[in-house]
């Protein structure tokens, strides 16, 4: 009888065992395929932000992971658009604010300048871009009027200031529709941050962005920036994806996901541990058979590990079909939709079969060890 066969029959006769090892492989493969997914999915959202709108650097206070404390003076554009290589300065100011109908707090408004790189990318359903003279109007996305059940020529409370909604935006992901867009000197005076922006996003040149080098070139340039004192400015310049992944709300997301799939992974482990101690526990006479026919220790310990492991494996695959399931499912649910992607990474397929693997190795180290250590004659008298 071939190796496989005895692994293949020895999992057929414990059925409903095999099943629920597998089944229980297959939860912590799906979950981390989803919650990877859905990690990995928000933050390539949040960068086609930037990169939709063809913004290659964006400039912030060095060290500032959450940029909503970046604080920046508004001067400062003249001189970075003077560094080699910028096309186009377009200084932005985020707040996240509370809107007095409805009760709707934690809602992020953006200051941006009429004519500017962002104000022109806005996808506009109805109503038409600020201009420099709209004071006291905003620009709402799609979800956002919903909430608030408001349209074109509404007025609408935002730190208990009042602003006439100019237009109603299509934003690409969730993030997007639940925001609102005012002129930056608007903000400016809304929040008391007069002369201050907490970024500059930054479009270069065709032959700055053509390659990393003259991209590093341009970066270089701006940190170095000093004031009439010679002191430095204290800014970093950082690529549009590399910004979004080292930000607190991307952190969070990937350490959440990976946090949770580690606890997934410890019970998947002593799960598949105690099902493979509970089989090799029952088995004592049969390896004590199988040692007295001349079985070598090694030769135990891989029938206990395979066994293991193609519970495992197929724990995998249906792990891997409920993970993109479940990702699918996410990405067409209205209030996620947008901030999940339903295409999911190689690389994440990967973690969750990698997961499987170690759970299959892990869970079955210990009782296989302990299946080689049995004397033949010890497991021969055992009842």
């Amino acid at each position: 009888m071939r190796f496989s066969t005895v692994v293949v029959r020895n999992l057929e006769r414990r059925k409903l065992r095999s099943l629920l090892s597998t089944l229980s492989v297959a939860a912590c493969v799906s979950s981390t395929i989803a919650l990877v997914g859905f990690s990995a999915g928000f933050e390539r959202s949040m960068t086609e932000v930037y990169t939709t709108r063809h913004i290659d650097l964006i400039v912030s206070r060095a060290g500032v992971t959450q940029r909503l404390t970046s604080n920046l003076d508004e001067g400062l554009a003249p001189r970075l658009r003077d560094v080699p290589g910028v096309r186009e300065v377009a200084p932005s100011q985020t707040d996240i604010v509370s809107f007095g109908e409805g009760n709707l707090v934690g809602i992020p408004v953006l200051g941006w300048l009429p004519g500017s790189v962002q104000m022109n990318s806005l996808v506009l359903t109805k109503g038409e871009p600020l201009a420099a003279a709209d004071h006291d109007h905003v620009l709402i996305g799609e979800q956002l009027a919903a909430t608030l059940e408001k349209t074109i020529g509404d007025e609408v409370e935002i730190e208990l200031r009042k602003f006439r909604i100019g237009g109603i935006f299509a934003g690409m992901n969730v993030y997007e529709n639940m925001t609102a867009v005012v002129l930056l000197p608007d903000l400016q005076r809304l929040m008391d941050r007069e002369g201050q922006v907490t970024e500059f996003q930054l479009v270069l040149t065709d032959e700055a962005r053509s390659t990393p080098a003259s991209i590093g070139r341009v970066r270089t340039a701006i940190t170095a920036l000093r004031d009439e004192q010679g002191k430095s400015l204290g800014l970093a310049a950082t690529p549009a994806r590399e910004f979004v992944e080292s930000s607190t709300e991307a952190g969070l997301t990937r350490g959440m996901a990976w946090g949770t799939s580690a606890v997934a992974l410890l019970i998947g482990i002593f799960g598949m541990l105690n099902s493979m101690f509970m089989s090799v526990f029952e088995r004592y006479q049969e390896i004590g058979v199988l040692k007295a026919l001349g079985w070598p220790d090694r030769r135990v310990v891989r029938l206990i590990v395979a066994e293991s492991l193609l519970l495992s494996l197929v724990g995998a695959g249906l792990g891997a079909v409920g993970g993109m399931a479940a990702i699918w499912v996410l990405a067409r649910v209205p209030w996620v939709s947008g901030m999940v992607r339903s295409d999911i990474s190689p690389w994440v397929l990967a973690a969750g079969v990698g997961m499987a693997l170690v759970i299959g190795l892990c869970g079955s180290s210990y009782p296989a060890w302990r299946a080689a250590q049995l004397a033949p004659t010890e497991a021969l008298r055992y009842e």
